[in-house]
């Protein structure tokens, strides 16, 4: 019969699960509340999804874990999920860069809003990018695979288990994600920067020749036009490039996880 120390035992079980879904979940923007229309539904689903993983957090956890134990663990948990949801949000975060650089290089940067997904000030084409994200991250079953590394992060490293040896390059890690996303912001709005950059340069040799041309009046508009068309042209390599890198992400945090140890 269970009595109150056993239901205790289960409930303090249950929650070391919830930290790692927690934080993961609120860093990757398409489970942000805005998205989700409120904090409860996030939570519910976060608390449900926990329910599956307490029998692997149960069998990993040793008895007797005193106060200190169960802090460390939730400060572990809490670390994992950071890593993880870091590493889904990075496809997230290069394709609202990109919509943003365009549109800085542009002179629409002025138009800013806010970006409902990433609940933030960003440019049209970053919302535009982001939406076109969240798109290929649902129905490309991208969501789904991300939830099964979820689960199989807590049999790579259980609950149970403290530190593994990635604690020790957590940083240069974390900095080498950073500078993935900054090469590929510039490297994938390249050619939409280059024909800005072509027409700008045309601009200028027009004003040398024609100085009563009002140049500056036209430069953002003919920027805008042949950027649009240029990226209208190149959306489709665009986007399957967006598709590869969320593809990737799930085997990725798996990989990392299983070369920690």
């Amino acid at each position: 019969m269970l009595d109150a120390a056993g239901l205790e035992q289960i409930i303090k079980t249950y929650l070391l699960g919830v930290p790692r879904l927690t934080v993961a979940f609120m860093i990757l923007p398409v489970l942000s509340k805005s998205v989700l229309g409120g904090s409860m539904v996030r939570n519910g689903a976060m608390l449900s999804f926990a329910l599956f993983i307490y029998p692997m957090t149960a069998d990993s956890l040793p008895p007797d874990l005193s106060l200190a134990d169960y802090f460390t663990i939730l400060i572990k948990e809490m670390t994992l999920g950071l890593v993880i949801g870091y590493m889904a949000a990075v496809p997230f975060w290069i394709a609202e860069g990109v919509g943003f650089f365009i549109d800085n290089q542009r002179g629409a940067a002025m138009a800013s809003s806010v970006n409902p997904i990433m609940g933030e000030q960003t440019s049209p084409l970053g919302i535009f990018m982001t939406q076109i994200m969240v798109t290929i991250f649902v129905i490309s079953g991208a969501f789904l695979s991300l939830i099964i590394v979820m689960v199989q992060s807590y049999a790579v490293w259980p609950v149970g288990v403290l530190l593994p040896q990635f604690m020790t390059g957590l940083d240069t890690f974390i900095l080498s994600q950073l500078d993935l996303v900054m090469e590929l912001v510039v490297v994938l709005s390249a050619p939409v920067i280059l024909a800005m950059f072509l027409s700008e340069f045309s601009l200028a040799l027009i004003s040398r020749f024609a100085p009563q041309l009002n140049v500056f009046f036209l430069a953002m508009p003919v920027k805008s036009a042949i950027a649009l068309f240029v990226l209208i042209l190149y959306l489709k390599y665009l986007v399957e490039h967006l598709y590869d890198l969320i593809e990737k992400t799930p085997s990725q945090i798996i990989e990392f996880m299983i070369s920690s140890f």
